[in-house]
């Protein structure tokens, strides 16, 4: 987790990263696992696999464990395995790094992510760099994820904020009714120019927290 540092503003601003900074493409990740073993485009997740994703994703076992797991699973050895975890992270979106990366000059910007140990490193390490987030948030180190409330109260009790001064953004609605009833401002991420505009309304004071998108 990246060390706390105050900025002059009392605003928090809160990132989901996957659907907001990086493009994902399920379809990619599929197709790469086709390269072999047992997948085929039809087949449905298995319970088991649908489990080891969990406890990967909450950080309840480590990575070699959960390779071995869903090699297991797709009857593939682990290099394309590997290879279509990154193939699910499918680009960055440049608009929206652009725009917090100069944000963050005004305010803390930290980042609220389900995810797990293989897909953030290659988001911090070849895609998005170390520096965009004061400090992260991240399912795998903490146990637990959105929408449950308690990611979310964990984060506001370790920035030491009230939940009006906290604007959240995210491109799934349930994660976001969660920050919503909490008493977060929230926005539905799914354009950047219209989320860039109503974060800045808000900032501005010209948008009550029922009026976000």
């Amino acid at each position: 987790m990246v060390q706390r540092q105050r900025k002059c503003s009392d605003r928090l601003m809160v990132f989901d990263v996957g659907g907001v900074f990086i493009a994902l493409d399920a379809e990619k990740r599929r197709v790469a696992l086709e390269a072999g073993g047992r997948w085929r485009a039809d087949a449905a997740p298995c319970q088991d696999l649908l489990e080891i994703n969990r406890k990967f994703r909450l950080g309840q076992i480590a990575e070699d464990p959960y390779l071995n797991a869903v090699c297991a699973i797709y009857g593939l050895p682990v290099e394309p395995v590997l290879a279509a975890e990154t193939a699910l992270l499918a680009g960055v979106l440049d608009e929206m790094v652009a725009y917090v990366r100069e944000l963050r000059s005004r305010y803390r910007v930290v980042c609220l992510s389900n995810t797990q140990a293989l897909h953030w490193r290659h988001v911090i390490d070849e895609m998005l760099g170390q520096d965009l987030f004061d400090a992260t948030y991240l399912s795998h180190e903490m146990g637990m994820e959105k929408p449950s409330d308690d990611i979310y109260l964990a984060l506001q009790r370790r920035e030491d904020v009230r939940p009006e001064q906290i604007l959240f953004v995210d491109d799934t609605l349930e994660n976001v009714n969660t920050a919503r009833r909490l008493g977060w401002h929230a926005i539905h991420h799914d354009d950047a120019r219209r989320t860039i505009a109503t974060i800045e309304h808000w900032l501005a004071g010209d948008v009550p927290r029922r009026g976000l998108s």
